[in-house]
């Protein structure tokens, strides 16, 4: 989806929303369960232009413990600063910096609506998603999913730096 920021961009203090609802971005490298839902609101505030909102996806995740696929809802906060430049009648708009990330966002006025919501959602992905914060994860020996089943598995032997004095202990006992 592509904004035309032409008309928001000519007129000082005009202020515009736009209602998203898109299929996930396709070079997002995430499995969408839902479209993307949300609402970005344009301000112009004469030599700016002010983007803010928010968009909510829910997100194909796999568990960082039991490596079980999930959706796991993702809300982004949007905010984003487009310079504005006049030249004569005609107003551009550009990233406020020459090198900014945003240089993939607009380009001719328009704004770029799917990378703008790749980027964000991209940015609140958790760094190790869980299905659920009690998740028990798999079994070190055997790879059972501790979640659904018991393993028959002794505990995992300890290696402590202490475990020389505990032999001590053992040695003294049986004497």
């Amino acid at each position: 989806m592509k904004l035309d920021l032409t008309e928001i961009a000519k007129t000082i203090g005009m202020h515009a929303e736009a209602t998203i609802d898109e299929p996930c971005p396709p070079d997002m490298g995430l499995e969408c369960e839902s479209n993307v839902h949300g609402k970005v609101k344009l301000t112009n505030t004469g030599t700016l232009l002010v983007l803010s909102g928010e968009v909510i996806a829910d997100v194909k995740l796999e568990c960082g413990r039991c490596l079980v696929d999930f959706a796991a809802p993702l809300k982004a906060e949007i905010e984003e600063q487009f310079r504005l430049e006049h030249v004569g009648d005609a107003v551009g708009v550009f990233p406020l910096e020459e090198e900014d990330e945003n240089t993939l966002l607009v380009n001719n006025n328009l704004l770029d609506v799917d990378e703008l919501i790749r980027q964000n959602l991209l940015l609140v992905l958790p760094i190790r998603p869980l299905c659920d914060e009690d998740c028990a994860g798999l079994c070190p020996t055997c790879g059972e999913n501790l979640n659904t089943a018991k393993c028959e598995c002794p505990p995992p032997k300890v290696d402590s730096p202490f475990s020389v004095l505990a032999d001590l202990l053992d040695d003294e006992t049986e004497a």
